[in-house]
């Protein structure tokens, strides 16, 4: 079978493997769509360190069972998730999920990025393999593990009605952020980013205002609308710049969720002073777990959320490689899946 591998840094490569063999509790999927997440494009770039695997937004069909799993049949149409906590540490009890040691030993054998991968025992004995409802295609399927980390970290900020929030960086997760911030009851939302499609996009799926900070003073512009600052602001990208943004655009007391993850080393020179007596959280967010995928589901299948106005750039698995290059550039649309190949 098909498997896009990550051979070091810059290097994605096609190879033929075996189809991963199953222990009594795995479960082999076989894919359908496997959307590219910006954490693939960074372990191709090197930036969140040497090694790992690519694809883990994945939706797809069971093909075999483990002779022990039971709740599962074959053409089961299912979305697998890759990591999954242990549920018994001292951060599971405290709802701290994914901060869980076992949680980023547990993935898919060899990779997302395949004609068919094993889910292993410990992720499916922990729910990490869902049913997808009937009104929900593939594709929307497989972008329910990036939905479901927005979540998490918009429950994480905590929206209240009426907040006036900015989402910093439009790329998929960050027109995710904006649909889910309008959901929840927020007031006016900004959007900021470099692609003119991008911020058409936002506007289309909620946004207030679009602003492109090379064309205009965000700062000046943020002040003018709302003259205190933002409620909450989303740094939906992992440049260190859109943390700074964030700094200058929230209000005093109000909250600023890091979700883009910066490469390892990045730093922002923080004014302590400046953010104690301003009283400013800084929430990070990290992934997310089954229950918040399910509840995804259900809100895609409610159509609360447009996550097929995303999808620009559609490739089959034989482009894999093709497909992550072109996931690397801000201006070659928004989000790029890659199908079986099968249709």
């Amino acid at each position: 079978m098909l498997a896009c591998l990550l051979q070091g840094p810059g290097k994605a490569v096609l190879q033929d493997v075996p189809i991963p063999k199953l222990g009594e509790k795995d479960v082999l999927v076989r894919l359908e769509v496997a959307g590219i997440c910006g954490t693939d494009v960074e372990k191709l770039d090197g930036g969140l360190g040497p090694g790992g695997i690519l694809g883990h937004e994945v939706s797809g069909t069971v093909e075999r069972l483990g002779e022990s799993v039971e709740e599962f049949s074959k053409g089961d149409r299912v979305v697998a998730h890759h990591h999954v906590p242990c549920y018994n540490c001292h951060y599971c009890s405290r709802g701290d999920y994914t901060m869980c040691d076992f949680f980023k030993k547990t993935n898919f054998d060899p990779c997302g990025l395949a004609e068919f991968f094993r889910v292993p025992e410990e992720n499916v004995e922990r729910g990490a393999i869902i049913r997808i409802p009937d009104e929900v295609d593939f594709e929307q399927a497989a972008l329910a593990e990036p939905t479901a980390c927005c979540l998490r970290a918009i429950k994480r900020v905590g929206v209240d009605e009426g907040d006036t929030a900015l989402v910093v960086g439009l790329g998929p997760t960050g027109l995710t952020h904006v649909q889910l911030l309008k959901h929840y009851g927020a007031g006016k939302i900004i959007g900021t980013d470099v692609s003119r499609a991008r911020l058409e996009m936002a506007r289309t799926l909620g946004a207030s205002q679009t602003l492109d900070p090379v064309a205009v003073d965000v700062d000046t512009a943020i002040k003018h609308e709302t003259n205190i600052g933002v409620d909450i602001a989303v740094v939906a990208a992992g440049n260190p710049r859109a943390f700074a943004q964030a700094m200058r655009s929230v209000r005093k007391g109000g909250r600023i969720c890091l979700f883009g993850a910066p490469p390892i080393g990045s730093k922002h020179e923080l004014d302590l002073h400046d953010t104690f007596t301003r009283q400013i959280r800084i929430v990070p967010s990290y992934s997310c777990v089954e229950s918040e995928i399910q509840e995804t589901l259900q809100l895609i299948s409610e159509g609360k959320v447009d996550l097929a106005t995303l999808i620009t750039n559609r490739y089959h698995l034989q482009q894999a490689v093709e497909a992550l290059e072109n996931a690397r550039s801000p201006t070659s649309g928004v989000k790029t899946v890659i199908k079986s190949g099968r249709s």
